[in-house]
C-alpha cells in the first residue's frame, strides 16, 4: 500500500469507511493490509481499491486469507523488495557523502574567492537534484506530495518539507544572503539518505519479526496431485473438492483434511497438534492437511477443503489476529492521526519564535529548527509500536499451536488472573474407557450396555462415543432411536424400540424422574478416578457404566506454572463430585465445582467477573460453548478440523494443557514489550522534539534520531521469544 505511519494508517481507514456499505475496517501498518466487512452489502472489489487510491496509497485484493501469508512466505517477493530498498540505500550514499565532504570541504581547497564556493554549492544542488529524483528520494518526495495532495499527514510529508525547507533555505543563502549559515544542501541529502537506510534496515527487521509467519505460509501447500480422468496431475489446491482422490508421495505436505484409502506414512503433525514425533497413518485414518509426510505415501480422498480444512481455519485466524487491534494500538492511532498537523504548527512557532528572538542568524538559526523539528518528531516509531508486537506473537503462537483470534484477546490474555478448567477433554484427554459395567440385577450387563450405546448413538460426548465403541467391539447390534434429546453436559434421552431411555449422571436421571436409591450402592463401588453414566429404562434405574480418562501428561505442569505466574486455577465441571475431585488433586487445583450443568457454569464465571477477577475458560469447545463466551477470554481444545471454535478467543491445537501457561506467558510478554515500545515512542518525541527546537538538533542529526527510534521498536519486538520464556516444551513432558 506504501503506508509509512499511524497517520497513513487512519487516513486509509477513513477512506475506506466512506464506502457505502461498509461496516467496520481495520488496517495494519506491519503487514500493509486492511480487513474490511460488511453486514448486507456486496462491495465491490474495485470501489474498495479507488477508495485506497484516492487517499494517496495503491492496493491489491487479497481473496483468500492465505493471500496475505503469501507476502511472508514468497521469498522471491521479499528479496526483490529488500534488492529495491538495498538499491536506493546505495543511490543515497553514492549521492549524499559527496554533498557532505564538499560541505566540509577546507576554505583553501573549495578555490579562490567566492567563485570556489559557487562552484561546490553548484556541484551539491546539481547532486541533490539528482537525489530527489532518483529512485532514493523520489518515493519519500512524491509521496509526500500525495500527502499535501490529499490533506492528510503522514512521514513522507514530514520528510519532505524538511528538505523543501532546507533547499529553499540553501538557496536563499546562496543567491541573496550569501551567507554559509543559510545553507543546508548537506542536512537535506543526509536526511533523504538516512530515511533510506532506515527504511533498509526496518524492512529487514520487519522479515525477522514474520519469520514464524513465513514459516507458517511455507506450510500451505500451493498444488496437489489430484486424480482426473484416471490419471494424477498436479492442480492448484483451491481447485480440490470434497471427495477427490489425492496421492502424497514422501517429503510432500497433505493439502486437505482427508481420509486414508491406501497406504502407510509416518506423519509429522507438529503444526497441528504439537506432537514432536511423526505419527504413523494408514487406510482408514484421518488426516490433516498442512501436515508432512516424512516417509512412505498416502492414497486419501479429500473431506474438507479451503477454509473449511483445520488448516483453512488456521490460516484465518492468524491473519485476523494481524488486521485487528489491542486498545493501546487504537489510542497510538489516534495520537498519530492528528500528530502531523500538530508537528507541522509547532515547526512553524519554532519557526516564529527564533525570528522574534532575532539575533545576526535569526533566520538561519529559524530554519535550522524548523527542519529539525519537522524531521526528528515522525510518527513511524509510534505507529510500528503495537503492530510489530502483534506480528511476531501471534507468528510465533501459532507455530506453537495457539491460535489467537485477535489482537484484543492477546492483550485480555496478559490480564487474567484466574483460569477456570473444563474436566472431560481438558484436563484428562477426552478419551474414556469403559472400565465396569454394574447393573442393578445379576444378570443385566450386556443389556445396560445395549440400551445406553443405542440411546447414545448421536452424542458427540467424549463418554458418549466411549460407550458406543465398547458396544461396537463387543459385537452388540444397535437399535436406531426413534427420538432422541441432548442436555449438553448432562446426559441424553432417547425412544428405543418404543421405550423411554434415559442416560446421564445421577442427578440428570433424578431430573428425569427416575429413583436412583438403587445405584446408591453401585456408584459407592466405583473407583475413586471413575465418571458414572448412570442407565435408566421405562423409569426404573438399570445401572452404571464407569469410565475411567487418563490425565493429560502436561495438565500438573500447567496448572503449576499458572500458579507461578500468579494465576488462580478452579475446575467446574459437569461430571460428578467424586471423579472430579481425583483428578483436581492429581493436577494441584484446589477448588472444585462438579455435577454444574452449561448454564451453571456461566453463572460461575458471570460471578467471578462481578467479583473482580479476570476470568479465562478453558473447555472442549462444544458442551462448553456458552461459558467460553461468558469468559474474559474462551480457550477452546481443539484438534483437526475442530479448529477455531467461534465462540472462543484462542483455540490450542493439539489439546495440551501447558500451552495455556504458554499463552499466559506470551500474553503478558507481549504487552510488556508495547508497553516499552509506546513509552519510547513517546518519550523520544519529549526529548527530541525540544531539543531540535532550541537548536541544539541538526537536521542531519534529527534524521539519524528518527531512523534509530523506528528501528528500536521493531528491534524490542524481536525480543519477545526471550521476554516470554517459554517452557511450553518441558510442561508437553512433565
Amino acid at each position: 500500500m506504501g503506508m509509512t505511519c499511524g497517520a497513513c494508517v487512519h487516513r486509509v481507514e477513513n477512506a475506506l469507511r466512506g464506502i457505502r456499505g461498509v461496516s467496520g475496517v481495520i488496517v495494519d501498518l506491519m503487514t500493509e493490509s486492511a480487513l474490511v466487512s460488511s453486514e448486507d452489502h456486496e462491495i465491490r472489489s474495485d470501489a474498495l481499491i479507488g477508495a485506497v487510491r484516492s487517499a494517496g496509497y495503491d492496493a491489491e485484493i487479497a481473496t483468500t486469507a492465505a493471500d496475505l501469508l503469501d507476502r511472508f512466505g514468497d521469498d522471491v517477493q521479499q528479496q526483490e523488495q529488500r534488492r529495491r530498498q538495498r538499491r536506493a540505500l546505495v543511490v543515497a550514499m553514492a549521492l549524499a557523502l559527496p554533498i557532505v565532504l564538499l560541505e566540509y570541504l577546507p576554505p583553501a581547497l573549495a578555490g579562490p574567492g567566492s567563485h570556489g564556493h559557487a562552484i561546490v554549492w553548484l556541484v551539491q544542488i546539481v547532486l541533490l537534484v539528482l537525489l530527489a529524483v532518483s529512485p532514493a528520494g523520489a518515493p519519500i518526495l512524491l509521496g509526500g506530495l500525495r500527502a499535501l495532495r490529499h490533506r492528510t499527514g503522514n512521514m513522507d510529508l514530514l520528510i519532505s518539507m524538511g528538505v523543501a525547507v532546507a533547499f529553499v533555505s540553501s538557496l536563499y543563502g546562496i543567491l541573496a544572503a550569501r551567507q554559509h549559515e543559510f545553507i543546508h544542501l548537506h542536512a537535506a541529502a543526509m536526511i533523504l539518505a538516512l530515511v533510506c537506510l532506515g527504511r533498509y534496515l526496518e524492512l529487514r527487521a520487519k522479515g525477522r519479526a514474520s519469520a514464524a509467519m513465513a514459516a507458517l505460509a511455507k506450510r500451505t501447500p500451493r498444488t496437489a496431485l489430484v486424480r482426473r480422468d484416471g490419471q494424477f496431475v498436479s492442480v492448484p489446491v483451491e481447485q480440490i473438492t470434497v471427495g477427490d482422490i489425492i496421492s502424497v508421495p514422501e517429503h510432500a505436505t497433505i493439502p486437505t483434511d482427508g481420509l486414508v484409502l491406501e497406504g502407510a506414512a509416518a506423519v509429522d503433525e507438529s503444526l497441528m497438534t504439537g506432537e514432536p514425533l511423526p505419527l504413523h497413518h494408514q487406510a482408514g485414518e484421518a488426516v490433516l492437511g498442512g501436515t508432512l509426510v516424512t516417509e512412505g505415501m498416502l492414497l486419501m480422498r479429500a473431506t474438507a477443503v479451503g477454509s473449511r480444512s483445520a488448516l483453512g481455519r488456521i490460516v484465518q485466524l492468524v491473519a485476523r489476529a494481524q488486521t485487528s487491534r489491542t486498545r493501546m494500538q487504537r489510542l497510538a492511532d489516534q495520537v498519530a492521526a492528528v500528530f502531523t498537523p500538530i508537528v507541522i504548527i509547532a515547526a512553524a512557532i519554532v519557526f516564529a519564535g527564533w525570528l522574534v528572538i532575532g539575533g545576526s542568524d535569526a533566520l538561519a538559526s529559524a530554519a535550522r529548527a524548523a527542519v529539525a523539528v519537522l524531521v526528528v518528531a515522525c510518527p513511524c516509531a509510534l505507529g510500528l509500536a503495537t503492530p510489530t508486537v502483534v506480528l511476531v506473537a501471534s507468528g510465533l503462537a501459532a507455530l506453537r499451536g495457539i491460535l489467537v483470534r485477535d489482537a484484543g484477546m492477546l492483550e485480555a490474555m496478559g490480564q487474567i488472573d484466574l483460569v477456570v478448567w473444563d474436566k472431560t477433554g481438558t484436563l484428562t484427554s477426552g478419551k474414556p474407557l469403559v472400565r465396569a459395567i454394574v447393573p442393578v440385577t445379576a444378570s443385566g450387563e450386556r443389556l445396560v450396555l445395549e440400551t445406553a450405546a443405542g440411546a447414545e448413538q448421536f452424542s458427540s460426548h467424549p463418554l458418549a462415543r466411549a460407550i458406543v465403541a465398547r458396544a461396537r467391539r463387543d459385537g452388540i447390534a444397535l437399535a436406531e432411536p426413534t427420538a432422541f434429546e441432548s442436555a449438553p453436559g448432562s446426559g441424553v434421552t432417547a425412544t428405543l424400540d418404543g421405550n423411554q431411555v434415559v442416560v446421564g449422571g445421577p442427578a440428570f436421571l433424578r431430573s428425569k424422574g427416575v429413583d436412583t436409591a438403587p445405584l446408591d450402592s453401585l456408584i459407592a463401588g466405583a473407583a475413586e478416578h471413575d465418571t458414572i453414566a448412570a442407565v435408566a429404562l421405562n423409569g426404573k434405574a438399570m445401572g452404571i457404566i464407569a469410565l475411567t480418562d487418563s490425565i493429560r501428561p502436561s495438565s500438573a505442569a500447567a496448572v503449576r506454572r499458572l500458579r507461578d505466574l500468579a494465576v488462580e486455577s478452579e475446575m467446574v465441571t459437569g461430571d460428578q463430585r467424586q471423579s472430579a475431585q481425583a483428578v483436581a488433586e492429581q493436577v494441584g487445583i484446589g477448588r472444585v465445582l462438579a455435577a454444574v450443568d452449561p448454564a451453571g457454569k456461566v453463572s460461575r464465571i458471570e460471578e467471578l467477573r462481578r467479583q473482580g477477577r479476570r476470568v479465562a475458560m478453558v473447555g472442549d469447545g462444544v458442551n462448553d460453548a456458552a461459558a467460553l463466551a461468558a469468559a474474559d477470554v474462551g480457550i477452546a481444545f481443539a484438534s483437526g478440523a475442530d479448529v477455531a471454535a467461534e465462540t472462543a478467543g484462542i483455540n490450542l491445537v493439539g489439546s495440551m494443557p501447558h500451552l495455556v501457561a504458554d499463552a499466559v506467558e506470551l500474553a503478558r510478554a507481549g504487552l510488556r514489550v508495547i508497553r516499552q515500545n509506546l513509552f519510547w515512542a513517546f518519550f523520544y518525541n519529549v526529548i527530541m522534539i525540544p531539543l531540535a527546537a532550541i537548536g541544539r538538533l541538526p537536521p542531519a542529526v534529527a534524521a539519524g534520531a528518527m531512523m534509530v527510534s523506528s528501528l528500536t521498536v521493531v528491534l524490542n519486538a524481536l525480543r519477545l521469544p526471550q521476554a516470554a520464556r517459554w517452557q511450553g516444551s518441558q510442561g508437553a513432558n512433565a
